[in-house]
């Protein structure tokens, strides 16, 4: 009787041992989108990101821009050159240089769905802020004043992280003050955004996989041009209802 005991407290320490060792192994678990639902920009979520996506995508082609949002790594610099780093805070201007106009070689021979801009990320609250005048840069990464982009509606496009997003439809009203609590989940070529930079969401085409800005970005950009003509086609001349005007900024 000892000796079943004493081997049923054995497979009791082995079981809870294990337990222990592979919740230790795979670290903590990320938060669940479901956690975040109780978030007041999830109400009616399942029925307003279509509408929300079918109006987007309108609002993009007929009387919309794409502005891309390009990296200028200018902290990370200046702290390199400030420490003495000069020879590396050089070669990282020339591959930030490098890359900021391949990005936009990409987008001027292969993006055709609407206009397209390009704007460093030091104007990123000018560009929340409407603010659209002497931001824009052109092929040779300089600040032209006279590149002026007249559109009353335009989305944000840059290379990055895709989000589990805590936000869902969110109301202009409330944009400013929104904060994203999610997680990335992936690198991707493309990630799309609204002005005030929330994600968008299915079934808006939001993002184009891939993550080299060297060898295939021109392929991705023409990939995403063309998910982005596909979805229209499938939704052009939608009607947007007066009461999804808040959500369609």
């Amino acid at each position: 009787m000892a000796q079943k005991l004493n081997n049923f407290v054995f497979v009791l320490i082995l079981f809870f041992s294990t337990v222990a060792y592979s919740q230790t192994d795979d670290g903590p678990k990320p938060p669940v989108i479901k956690d975040y639902k109780n978030d007041s920009s999830y109400k009616d979520f399942s029925e307003l990101r279509f509408k929300v996506a079918k109006a987007q995508i309108n609002q993009l082609k007929n009387s919309g821009a794409l502005l891309v949002r390009l990296k200028t790594n200018a902290s990370k610099i200046s702290k390199l050159k400030t420490s003495g780093n000069v020879d590396l805070a050089t070669q990282i201007e020339r591959e930030t240089q490098l890359t900021n106009k391949n990005i936009i070689r990409a987008y001027s021979n292969n993006f055709h769905f609407c206009p397209v801009y390009f704007f460093y990320s030091d104007y990123s609250d000018s560009v929340k802020h409407n603010k659209l005048n002497g931001i824009f840069i052109d092929s040779n990464l300089v600040i032209n004043s006279s590149i002026i982009c007249n559109a009353s509606f335009y989305l944000i496009a840059e290379q990055g992280f895709i989000y589990e997003s805590s936000l869902g439809i969110v109301s202009e009203n409330q944009a400013p003050k929104a904060i994203e609590r999610g997680y990335p989940t992936k690198e991707v070529s493309i990630v799309i955004k609204n002005k005030y930079f929330i994600q968008l969401h299915k079934p808006f085409p939001y993002f184009q996989k891939g993550y080299s800005l060297k060898k295939r970005y021109a392929d991705y950009v023409s990939r995403f041009n063309g998910a982005l003509e596909h979805f229209y086609q499938k939704n052009a001349g939608y009607i947007i209802p007066k009461e999804l005007s808040e959500f369609v900024y």
